[in-house]
């Protein structure tokens, strides 16, 4: 990958990290991501459960909206749903939450392999996936 892309890349997810969206995004077409307790435990939990599934290659991205009502089994049917191997593509309702999972077959260095985000139902949640693939340039 040339030098030049590669720290527009990290520039990029810097950004984000910081709030901040690329020139001409919308924020009125990303969805209010969510960081109570529950969505922490939520996203610690997942990456503990499929981060080692995940190739070293590789990022799965999830999404699941709130409220969530049961943490902990939901977990444990995103777990028992993804299997091994980890499907491409995902999009199902979950304990009553709508949980959609992208592979991605990159992954920038030090990022995590699980990343996971918890969000308001509206707006849809296309825009952030179609925003994390094309900073981690799948």
């Amino acid at each position: 990958m040339p030098e030049r892309r590669r720290r527009n890349r990290w520039a990029a997810l810097e950004a984000f990290a910081q709030g901040r969206l690329p020139p001409g995004t919308d924020p009125r077409s990303l969805p209010r991501l969510r960081f109570d307790r529950v969505a922490q435990r939520l996203s610690r939990s997942l990456q503990a459960a499929l981060g080692e599934s995940v190739p070293k290659a590789g990022t799965l991205v999830i999404t699941v909206t709130a409220p969530i009502r049961l943490p902990a089994r939901t977990v444990a049917q995103i777990g028992t749903r993804l299997g091994q191997p980890l499907p491409p593509a995902f999009d199902g309702i979950v304990c009553g939450n709508r949980v959609r999972v992208r592979m991605l077959s990159c992954r920038a260095r030090g990022a995590p392999r699980v990343i996971v985000f918890v969000h308001n139902p509206q707006p849809s949640v296309r825009g952030l996936l179609a925003l994390v693939e094309a900073w981690l340039g799948d």
